[in-house]
C-alpha cells in the first residue's frame, strides 16, 4: 500500500473517530470491493460475502475507537473480515456440510463488478468475469489454510506481517503456506493447458 494510501486511511480515520460519518462512508467505498472480494473467495457464497461484509462494515464502525494506529486500519478491518469468514466456515463444518458447495457461481460476476472499474468493452468485461470464475474455481479445491493466505497476499496484496497479526499466525508460518499454496496454484494451472 502507497504511503499517500496509508496517509489518507489515517486522515480518514481519526475523522472517523470523531465521529465525522461522511469520513468513515470514504473509508468504506475505498474498502468494501476489496472485502467482499475477500470474504466470496473464503466463503464462495454471494448472500453469505455480503451478510460478512455488513457485518465487517458495523463492527469496524463500533469499534473504530479502538484502532490504535489509523494508518493501519487497512489490515484491521481485512483481519475482522477474514475472522468472519473464516468463523462461517468452521461453522459450516461443524454442521458437516460443504462450505464449498456447487451453488453456482452467481457471485463471481458480482465480486468482478465490485473490484474491477466498469468499462465499455462488453468482451473486456466477459473475459474478465470468465478469469474471475476460472481463478475461484481453482481456488475451491485449495485447502482452506493455504487458500486465506494465498489470497491475502496475492490479491489483497497484504504484507507477511500484516497476514500474520490477521490470521493470528507467525510470518515464518505465513511464508510456508505462502511457498505451498503459490506451489498448488502453479501446478493447477498447468493443468488448464
Amino acid at each position: 500500500m502507497s504511503e499517500a494510501t496509508q496517509d489518507e486511511d489515517r486522515y480518514l480515520v481519526l475523522r472517523a473517530q470523531d465521529g465525522d460519518i461522511d469520513a468513515f462512508e470514504k473509508l468504506v467505498e475505498r474498502y468494501q470491493g476489496r472485502l467482499f472480494r475477500s470474504a466470496y473467495m473464503i466463503v464462495r457464497n454471494r448472500q453469505d460475502s455480503e451478510d460478512i461484509v455488513q457485518d465487517t462494515l458495523v463492527q469496524a464502525w463500533r469499534s473504530l475507537h479502538l484502532v490504535r494506529e489509523p494508518a493501519a486500519f487497512r489490515g484491521w478491518i481485512m483481519q475482522i473480515c477474514t475472522n468472519k469468514a473464516t468463523s462461517m466456515v468452521r461453522k459450516r463444518q461443524r454442521r458437516a456440510t460443504d462450505p464449498y458447495d456447487a451453488e453456482g457461481l452467481e457471485g463471481v460476476s458480482a465480486a468482478a463488478e465490485m473490484t474491477s472499474s466498469s468499462t465499455a468493452d462488453p468482451a473486456e468485461s466477459s473475459e474478465v468475469n470468465a478469469q474471475i470464475q476460472a481463478l475461484a474455481d481453482l481456488l475451491a479445491s485449495v485447502e482452506p489454510g493455504l487458500r486465506i493466505v494465498w489470497i491475502l497476499r496475492e490479491i489483497d496484496e497484504m504484507s507477511y506481517e500484516e497476514i500474520a497479526k490477521t490470521l493470528n499466525l507467525t510470518v515464518s508460518t505465513v511464508r510456508g503456506r505462502l511457498a505451498r499454496a503459490r506451489s498448488l496454484v502453479i501446478r493447477l494451472m498447468k493443468e488448464w493447458a
